[in-house]
């Protein structure tokens, strides 16, 4: 971005409408809106207002829809199989992202001819976390991901956003979505937060806490994949619950070791829905190693009730 429409979002945080900054920067109305536009195309999330006096002003906005986004993934009607990979956590920008690490993984996609990688957020490191960066500035971190995700034309990859992201949004107004989308048609994001990812008559739900607060979880999904968490846990009750672990040397406690890896994701259907799956636990050194395996028939998951819980509980003690 060049430092005049940097200059101008500076300008729009100060509340200056489009005639004052026009004035200040000594460029006309026009030649301010094509740079607005250039700003907005970039990946700004930007609302005008009016006034009476025939002023215009311009807001970035901060806040967004964190509702469900629903992604429909076709599979044909005979399929009774999907194998897919789950990743998360790359952080470019980080001091120990690895780009060699998704090099990796896409080797093993293209060796076992597996097209869909679902991505459960923290794509960036961004400009405001506390970790050492080696790239410092929001731009280039966009920018080297874009130009560094590998890519292939039978594979795509289709997630969330995460906290990471998250912050740039809030703070600056600087949609990530919006940029990626508009470089890469083979990386959809399809949310912040959380997001929902339909196969025939089931759902798979992405999650990726964007807040200190814990985020509600009402959802019919039996499959819920999170991310942030960096390591791999498996939690099984009413639905099969999956921490992603970390495709990077990225880890929040710097007394520990990040390991990375990725989940290799089958799932069984029957009559359009999930009926079992089987997961994979993946870590990458020197060479791919299989860490874990878990299973699960997905059919099988009812809630239980306060009673029962609790009769478990008791039963376990």
């Amino acid at each position: 971005m060049t430092e005049v429409n940097k200059e101008i979002i500076r300008l729009i945080n100060e509340n200056k409408n489009m005639k004052e900054i026009s004035q200040i920067l000594n460029i006309s109305l026009k030649q301010l809106y094509v740079r607005i536009k250039q700003i907005i195309e970039y990946g700004y999330v930007m609302r005008p207002s009016y006034s009476y006096s025939s002023d215009i002003y311009y807001k970035i906005q901060k806040n967004i829809n964190e509702q469900k986004n629903t992604f429909s993934l076709k599979v044909p009607s005979h399929t009774q199989e999907l194998r897919l990979l789950v990743i998360s956590d790359i952080h470019v920008g980080n001091e120990d992202c690895d780009i060699k690490l998704l090099n990796t993984l896409y080797e093993y996609a293209i060796n076992n001819k597996i097209n869909i990688i679902l991505f459960c957020g923290d794509m960036i490191e961004n400009v405001y976390s506390s970790d050492k960066k080696s790239i410092s500035d929001i731009d280039k971190q966009i920018e080297t991901l874009i130009k560094k995700y590998p890519y292939d034309e039978n594979i795509l990859n289709i997630g969330i956003l995460g906290n990471h992201e998250y912050y740039s949004l809030i703070h600056d107004g600087f949609n990530i979505i919006k940029k990626i989308t508009t470089s890469r048609y083979d990386i959809i994001p399809i949310g912040y937060g959380s997001g929902l990812i339909n196969i025939k008559d089931d759902y798979i739900f992405l999650k990726h806490r964007l807040t200190h607060e814990k985020p509600e979880e009402e959802i019919d999904a039996k499959i819920v994949l999170s991310g942030h968490g960096h390591m791999m846990k498996t939690k099984i009750n009413d639905k099969f619950c999956l921490c992603v672990p970390t495709l990077s040397h990225v880890f929040p406690d710097k007394t520990k070791t990040a390991i990375p890896g990725f989940i290799d994701l089958t799932l069984i259907i029957e009559n359009n829905k999930f009926k079992s799956l089987y997961a994979s636990h993946m870590i990458i050194s020197d060479k791919i190693y299989k860490a874990s395996e878990s299973s699960c028939e997905i059919k099988k998951l009812v809630k239980q009730s306060n009673t029962e819980e609790k009769f478990n509980k008791n039963k376990k003690n």
